[in-house]
Parts: C-alpha cells; sequence; structure tokens
C-alpha cells in the first residue's frame, strides 16, 4: 500500500497505549500500512506524505510505541546515550546547578530518544582521564562538557577523537567546536555600572576560580565597565573563589571582620552569595542598608534570601536543553563552525543593591 493511499485505521482500543509490546507490526495492522511505510514514516522521510506521517505518529504515542533500542542501535552503530561531565563542587552533596541542568538535558533527549549519563567528577579526579575512558568505552555517541578553561584539555582531546560533543563556555582554541554560553563579559559590566550607579564607588566582585573561562569574562567586563565610567580599578577588589555557600560566608567573615571600605559586592554564584548572606547576618551587617548585593545564576535561590537579592539569571533548565539540542546537532555532523551559541542573561531588580552604608 502507498504511503499516501487512503488508510484503514482501526479504533484504538481504552487501554491500548502501554498495554504489552506495541512493534512496527502492531503499529501497521492497525493503520492497515505496510511495515516498510510505518518504519519510513517514524523516520519522517521524505518519500512519505505528511499526512500519513502525522497519522504514523498520532497512532504511535496512542498506543505507545517506543523503539528497540538494542536493534537500533546494531544497524546504526549508536548508543542513543550521551555522557554529561558534572564537576561536584561539594562531595557528597549535589547542587542546584547539577539537578537543574541533568533536568534540561533529560528532557531533549528523550524527545528524541537519546538518555543521558552523568559522569560526576570530583575535585580530587582529574576530568581528562574520565573523559578518556569513556571515549574508549565508546559507551555514548557524545558528550556535554562544563566548566571550561581557555586552553582546555579536554576540548582538545575530544577534538582530536572525533567524538561529538558540546562544551557548556567557551576556550580559547583556534579549532572550532560546539559549546553554550552566557554572554558573562556583558554580565560583569553591566553588574559593575548597576552597582556605580547606585552610587557604590568601589565595589567588590567575588568570581568564580581564575582558571575557568567564564570567571575570566566576568572580571574582563568587570575591569572594561571600570575604564569607561573613569573608574580606578583596584585588583585587592577582585576575589576569586569556589562557588559553595561556605566560601561565600568565609569571604563574608573575613571582610566583615577586618573592615572593608566597599560598599557592594557583585558575587557571581547565587549559592555563594547564599552563604555571604549569612555570614554578614552573623557579623550584624545588613543586606540594603548597610552593603549591597548582586548576584548571577540560573535558578530561582536569589528570591528566597531575605532580603531577595538582586540577579542577572538564564535558566540552567533552558541551558541544559540548548545543550542537549546543539550536541544532537553535532552527532548528525553539522559543521561545527554554526554550532556556537551566546545569549543574553536578564536581569531581576529586587533592589539589594540599591542602599549603601553611609
Amino acid at each position: 500500500m502507498s504511503a499516501s493511499a487512503q488508510t484503514r485505521t482501526k479504533p484504538i482500543p481504552v487501554g491500548a497505549a502501554g498495554a504489552g509490546n506495541v512493534t512496527l507490526r502492531t503499529l501497521a495492522a492497525h493503520l492497515g500500512f505496510s511495515v516498510t511505510t510505518v518504519s519510513r514514516a517514524l523516520k519522517r522521510g521524505p518519500e512519505v506524505h505528511k499526512d500519513t506521517i502525522e497519522q504514523v505518529e498520532a497512532a504511535a504515542l496512542a498506543l505507545g510505541y517506543r523503539p528497540h533500542l538494542a536493534g537500533i542501535n546494531l544497524r546504526t552503530g549508536r548508543t542513543h546515550a550521551v555522557g554529561l561531565f558534572l564537576p561536584l563542587e561539594r562531595p557528597g552533596e549535589i547542587n542546584n546547578l547539577a539537578s537543574s541542568l541533568i533536568e534540561g538535558v533529560s528532557a531533549s533527549l528523550t524527545a528524541v530518544d537519546y538518555r543521558v549519563t552523568v559522569v560526576p567528577v570530583t575535585q580530587s579526579e582529574h576530568s581528562l582521564d574520565a573523559v578518556k575512558e569513556l571515549v574508549r568505552a565508546r559507551s555514548v555517541d557524545g558528550v556535554i562538557l562544563k566548566n571550561t578553561k581557555p586552553q582546555d584539555e579536554r576540548v582538545k582531546f575530544l577534538l582530536e577523537s572525533s567524538l561529538p560533543f558540546v562544551a557548556f563556555g567557551r576556550t580559547e582554541l583556534l579549532s572550532k567546536h560546539a559549546f553554550f554560553d552566557i554572554d558573562h563579559q556583558a554580565v560583569g559590566a553591566r553588574a559593575a555600572k548597576l552597582l556605580f550607579d547606585a552610587g557604590h564607588d568601589a565595589p567588590l566582585i567575588i568570581a568564580p576560580p581564575h582558571d575557568l573561562t567564564y570567571s575570566r569574562l566576568l572580571v574582563r567586563g568587570w575591569r572594561e565597565a571600570h575604564a569607561e565610567r573613569g573608574r580606578p580599578f583596584y585588583e585587592s577588589n577582585v576575589i576569586f573563589s569556589a562557588v559553595t555557600p561556605n566560601s561565600g560566608l568565609e569571604i563574608a567573615r573575613d571582610i566583615f571582620t577586618r573592615g572593608t571600605f566597599a560598599t557592594a559586592a557583585f558575587i557571581a554564584s547565587e549559592e555563594a552569595a547564599l552563604g555571604f548572606v549569612a555570614g554578614a547576618i552573623r557579623g550584624g551587617v545588613r543586606i540594603g542598608p548597610d552593603f549591597g548585593i548582586v548576584t548571577f545564576g540560573g535558578s530561582q535561590l536569589h528570591q528566597f534570601v531575605n532580603p531577595p537579592l538582586s540577579a542577572f539569571k538564564y535558566s540552567h533548565f533552558e541551558t541544559g536543553k540548548r545543550l542537549a539540542h546543539l550536541l544532537m546537532r553535532a552527532i548528525a555532523g553539522e559543521d561545527l563552525s554554526v554550532l556556537g551559541e551566546i545569549v543574553e542573561a536578564c536581569f531581576v531588580d529586587n533592589q539589594s543593591h540599591l542602599t549603601r552604608r553611609r
């Protein structure tokens, strides 16, 4: 029977979806099509009529059809899995970024019958070794990396291995590779200007570790804003730190114990900001009246502080979806030179940066 011929669809019985092992033959018998036509329609083959594709997909959804991945893997040589390398800042705990990122990646991959294999990397482990092990095993069709460095050894290795990958963050390598990133340089500049406009003459920036590309971009934007506004740039006002609540707590304890001329800070991590606020409160410093804060992240954590914090943000969940989408395009063989995406963060104004100590 041709793909455009009239169909003889049988009624879908109540409770049919998910009832038993629905195969291509089940779908074909239900629709009155040949198995070949159903198979080609599910692949959205150009030779199949659009109406037929829609009808087959609707029946597949209603009957609970799922492709047999083991068989597909044997025929195509693909695993239908991707590896997500996840640096763990705090062993024993999963942070907000990690959970939201995994959820976003999984949501996007599930729609195309892929699964995500999370590869946690603790601070004591070398992430390059973990990447090499996964490549040697050929247990995934592609890889998602996080926390890139300017001359990232993982990226160099993956470029040589030919395994498709996408990075959350940029590098300074000459070779093109797929990446998704937030315009951190713009965030750093906007944060500085925001605090200048609120009356803070020499604010602090608490940035992630200096070896990470996005930390350098944040500080670059921060420095450029100082030059643009004719403000002196003090290296002592740049603090590099782990992005954890404990690190924020320790920094707040230190600066408020020894005293500081700064009246505000841009804390480039929501989790570090939570710890900083706790440390300020313990030191008798009020956020807002005594010290201004603006932060940066991808969740709603900044809304659950007292007072809520002004923040630049881009959803971790959306980041995960974009990374998965770009990786699937890389796996499909698209030109890597077009697989780079930089997005702008939005600003949430909770006015925690507006007032200053007098």
